[in-house]
């Protein structure tokens, strides 16, 4: 007789752990290349990378053996006449893992003004209000993102995480199946239907 509690009053700790790891997963697998590096045939080495992609090379510099260098060389283009575009989303992505959140904003508002079609910067804007613990702020972002690309899939997840924290399962609901037909990744793919099947039971 005590079980179907039982189960209830530990769904929304499966729910909350299962959201953590979807997000995780989701972060990792999205792919964070610059757009040019799309659009030429893949370096082999450093050098061929610098000759195709600039913004490529500085950040394997940052990420290997030289990163004050490649640091440098990214603010150089992001400081260009146009500015680099990659650089300076690069550069807010560094200044996350450096703690310094309020310059990574400024760097994504800034390529947000640089090229507002794009919905990546919009996307990493999002992100920090959501680990802010913002999420009526982050949903703005995630929502402008795909207004400027509707197959933009991280964003259709996050807003869906969005909504959840906002206590929305509906609108969770909606966006997690938006988000799965554009699912990088098989694993994440099963995450999120598991995901959608507690939620409908937790509503039900």
């Amino acid at each position: 007789m005590t079980k179907a509690p039982e189960r209830r009053s530990i769904l929304p700790f499966i729910i909350g752990g299962l959201s953590v790891v979807l997000v995780g997963l989701v972060w990792q697998v999205i792919p964070r290349q610059p757009t040019a590096a799309s659009e030429v045939d893949i370096p082999t080495s450093l050098e061929e990378a610098s000759e195709l992609d600039p913004v490529a090379a500085a950040v394997e510099k940052v990420q290997g053996a030289n990163p004050m260098e490649g640091i440098l060389e990214l603010k150089a283009l992001a400081e260009s006449d146009p500015p680099n575009v990659d650089a300076v989303i690069e550069l807010g992505r560094f200044s996350i893992q450096s703690g310094q959140l309020d310059k990574a904003k400024e760097r994504f508002v800034q390529a947000i003004d640089l090229a507002p079609k794009r919905a990546e910067p919009i996307v990493q804007l999002g992100m920090l209000e959501l680990d802010g613990g913002n999420p009526a702020e982050a949903l703005i972002h995630f929502e402008r993102a795909l207004l400027v690309d509707s197959t933009a899939h991280n964003a259709w997840f996050f807003q869906a995480q969005c909504h959840e924290r906002l206590g929305n399962p509906g609108l969770a609901l909606a966006g997690y199946q938006r988000f799965l037909p554009l699912s990088p990744d098989t694993i994440i793919e099963q995450a999120v239907r598991q995901r959608i099947g507690l939620l409908i039971q937790q509503n039900s």
